[in-house]
């Protein structure tokens, strides 16, 4: 059998899925279950600011959520990193102070 016969397996494959809260800058609340998140930075801006001090923003940073689905990686969610207020991992419920559950 060659190898572009083989079903392929993904790495996450054993990965269970991710309950993410999003809070918008909105204010909206949204659920998003996926197995990865990534974040990308597209463009950085650096600027002086006086006295030797210098401070940098990124531009067109995205956040995406990514899932498994029927064997199939897909994108749940891509957003500007900008439009979101708050992301939680909620997966286990509400996590306490000290890693208490």
């Amino acid at each position: 059998m060659s190898t572009s016969s083989q079903k392929r397996e993904s790495f996450f494959a054993n990965v269970p899925p991710q309950v993410y809260e999003i809070t918008w800058q909105s204010g909206h609340v949204e659920k998003v279950i996926a197995h990865q998140v990534s974040h990308d930075t597209l463009r950085s801006r650096v600027a002086a600011i006086g006295e030797g001090a210098f401070a940098a923003d990124s531009e067109g940073a995205r956040i995406k959520f990514h899932a498994e689905v029927d064997g199939h990686w897909t994108l749940q969610l891509s957003a500007h990193e900008a439009d979101i207020r708050t992301i939680r991992n909620i997966t286990r419920g509400e996590q306490l102070p000290g890693g208490a559950a």
